[in-house]
């Protein structure tokens, strides 16, 4: 391995989870108003590497893993959801609307999706969730600082759908530490309490290197706090809503691999 050229390398790892919005027929989508659900699809879930000597993929990395990979999620119906952080924790909450015509919550009806986790939210049909892990492949080579570099939003055109795809959000998770993203950029973190930019995923000493990937898991969900997200807005979403989408850019510093001496 040229220890020279892998100094140079910024290891960057791109997930891209295209979200579909399509409106029911006999359903609303609102800032928690009853029985209200948002349907997304998450399909053609991809990830990709540029960089040499990281690889990503669904499962664990080896030396058949490439700088591409791709999957098929299942279809969910997301209710909207919350995130707001306790002590360290990302607890998902829920709500109703005060007005079918608003996004302003009926503070006195919030209250925690079962035990807060995003299993549970997942499963009670919150949140989509998918995994990815970020590794050598098997190789020699080691990287440290693993953070997102930025969350990007792909939307349609029409003003309605756009307005449903700013409203998406992204927990990702690694270990104890996760970070809230949007498309405008991080929303909440487990390391500060008002973060300006992403922190280190990994943990103290943490190293990605052979045998050992990151994984990290990345949760998709509607923010009922957006101003945009309320039951009379549904009628004007659209099926073209299926283009929503985001990208997350993940990077990760390498280290000088020494080699044992002899």
């Amino acid at each position: 391995m040229d220890t020279k050229a892998l100094k140079k390398q910024m290891g960057a790892a791109i997930a891209m989870v295209l979200v579909a919005a399509v409106a029911l027929g006999s359903a609303t989508f609102a800032w928690f108003v009853s029985n209200n659900k948002v349907t997304a699809e998450t399909s053609n879930i991809a990830a990709q590497s540029n960089s040499a000597y990281l690889v990503i993929d669904n499962s664990n990395t080896t030396k058949n893993s490439t700088s591409a990979v791709s999957s098929k999620a299942t279809r969910a119906d997301l209710y909207p959801a919350k995130i707001v952080k306790t002590g360290t924790n990302a607890e998902w909450k829920t709500a109703y609307a005060l007005s079918a015509d608003k996004s302003d919550m009926n503070k006195d009806t919030e209250f925690t999706i079962d035990d807060g986790t995003a299993a549970k939210a997942v499963k009670a049909g919150y949140a989509v969730e998918n995994t990815f892990h970020v590794g050598t492949g098997g190789y020699d080579g080691e990287f440290t600082n693993l953070h997102i570099k930025e969350v990007a939003v792909t939307t349609p055109a029409t003003t309605e759908n756009k307005n449903l795809g700013n409203a998406l959000r992204v927990l990702v998770v690694h270990g104890d530490k996760w970070e809230v993203w949007s498309g405008s950029g991080i929303k909440l973190s487990s390391s500060v309490d008002s973060p300006t930019a992403g922190g280190d995923l990994l943990a103290t000493d943490e190293v990605i290197k052979s045998e050992h990937d990151a994984e990290v898991k990345v949760y998709l969900y509607y923010d009922g706090d957006d101003a945009n997200v309320y039951s009379n807005n549904l009628e004007k979403i659209k099926t073209t809503a299926g283009d929503n989408g985001v990208t997350i850019t993940f990077e990760a510093t390498p280290k000088e691999y020494k080699k044992a001496s002899n």
